[in-house]
């Protein structure tokens, strides 16, 4: 499998080259750019369960995914990006709580700062060629704050990548659009565990455009190494009507036997809604995830059938232009007792967790998926 996707991976290089070289003898040389774009997030966390440590269960609650009841700095991201002729280019660099989930470590500092994308693109006429490290097409919700309709994220989320190393070829034609590529593995890591035995990814997505109607179909297969493999379904139907907003995404999850992957499958079905009026806005979200063990039967969590709801409500307030104070209620019901809760005595773990936030986002340029 491996020799067949790396004589895939050379042709597209090869092909997007000679196309690239053809396209830019007639294009205009035009420059634009370079462009940088900022976005800044901080925000305060209470957890009403009053969990006395973190949980993996409890932190896809929060804001920055990681501490409860402090504040926290989620995400300040600087970025980068521009045209020559037929080639643009990108690049976006993380720090905070939130770079952990891009999943590399930025000339080995630590985990709050990480090179979320940087890649050149060339624009072959029929189709443009991406290599470098790029943003996944799967998911509704991406890693910046302020391209998110609610302060914290869905439980899908957890599950998706943030980016990938690889190359990509994409087309659009009429209000159809493809992409299909080949990448290192599921996420991007570090070097020792980034396509760790030669094997590699393929990632693909589909889409169409009616109106403000927008249908995205994606997905990833990964052989991770020799024996095991991680492979994701989404679909994501999103539009507008006026100054509202909707949407609807399901996604499939499964990984199988391999240690730095989550050993489970995982199904999840998500609705968006939300408006703006004037400086003030509202979303609400709701969501079920079926999280089960895909090797004994067992949920994530180490209880059989383990299954969520989830309802968030979320309302902003623009203080000025690009900059916005919102404030989030959550609420998480499972069949499990899944949620570390300190009030139920000795930290043992509760059905539900309550969960308030309040969030500044500072946003003179936006960026997202």
């Amino acid at each position: 499998m491996r020799n067949f996707i790396g004589f895939a991976a050379a042709g597209l290089l090869i092909v997007g080259s000679a196309a690239g070289v053809r396209a830019e003898t007639s294009a205009e040389h035009s420059t634009d750019g370079p462009n940088f774009t900022f976005g800044a997030s901080t925000s305060y966390t209470y957890d009403i369960n009053d969990p006395d440590t973190s949980t993996g269960e409890n932190e896809k609650l929060y804001s920055n995914l990681e501490q409860d009841e402090s504040f926290n700095i989620d995400l300040l991201q600087l970025g980068v990006s521009g045209t020559r002729g037929p080639v643009s280019y990108g690049a976006k660099i993380d720090f905070g709580d939130l770079a952990k989930l891009v999943d590399n470590d930025l000339f080995n500092v630590d985990d709050s700062l990480a090179l979320q994308e940087m890649y050149l693109a060339v624009d072959a006429g029929p189709v443009v060629v991406t290599a470098g490290r790029m943003p996944t097409p799967i998911g509704y919700e991406v890693l910046e704050p302020w391209a998110n309709p609610n302060i914290s994220r869905s439980r899908a989320f957890s599950y998706q990548p943030i980016n990938h190393d690889g190359v990509a070829v994409s087309a659009e034609t009429g209000s159809f659009n493809t992409m299909l590529g080949v990448v290192n593995g599921f996420n991007v890591t570090d070097p020792a565990i980034n396509n760790p035995d030669d094997e590699y990814g393929i990632i693909g997505a589909v889409g169409a455009a009616v109106g403000d109607l927008d249908l995205r179909l994606a997905g990833i297969w990964s052989q991770e190494n020799d024996n095991s493999n991680r492979y994701e379904a989404n679909g994501v139907l999103a539009g507008n009507y006026n100054n509202c907003r909707y949407g609807l995404e399901s996604t499939y999850y499964n990984g199988n036997n391999y240690s730095n992957a989550l050993d489970a499958s995982v199904w999840d079905v998500t609705t968006y809604g939300g408006g703006t009026w004037g400086p003030w806005s509202a979303d609400l979200r709701a969501a079920f995830t079926r999280e089960m063990d895909s090797t004994n039967g067992d949920s994530v969590a180490g209880a059989k059938s383990n299954s969520i709801w989830s309802f968030t409500a979320t309302g902003g307030y623009e203080v000025t232009d690009g900059v916005v104070v919102r404030a989030e209620y959550r609420l998480d019901v499972s069949d499990e007792n899944i949620f570390a809760d300190d009030d139920t005595g000795s930290g043992s773990p509760d059905q539900l967790d309550n969960v308030v936030s309040v969030q500044l986002l500072w946003t003179p340029a936006t960026g997202g998926k």
